[in-house]
C-alpha cells in the first residue's frame, strides 16, 4: 500500500465517520431544537451514498491489488 492509497483511505474513513455522527445526531435527540431533525431523510440518503461509493472504491482497490 503506498503512501497516495493510504491518504486515500484516511480522508475516507474521516469522511465515513462525520458523515456518521450526523446521522446520529440527525436521528437522536441528543441536541435540543436540532435544525438537522428537517432533513432526516436526506441526511440518511447521504450516509447510504457515501457509504456505496467507499464500497464500491474499496472492492476496485482489493480487485486491483490482488487479481485472481
Amino acid at each position: 500500500m503506498n503512501t497516495i492509497s493510504k491518504v486515500f483511505w484516511g480522508i475516507a474513513i474521516i469522511i465515513w465517520i462525520f458523515s456518521l455522527i450526523i446521522l446520529i445526531v440527525a436521528l437522536t435527540d441528543l441536541i435540543p431544537n436540532n435544525s438537522l431533525k428537517e432533513y432526516r431523510f436526506f441526511i440518511g440518503i447521504g450516509f447510504l451514498t457515501i457509504s456505496g461509493f467507499i464500497r464500491q472504491a474499496y472492492k476496485r482497490y482489493i480487485k486491483k491489488q490482488h487479481p485472481l
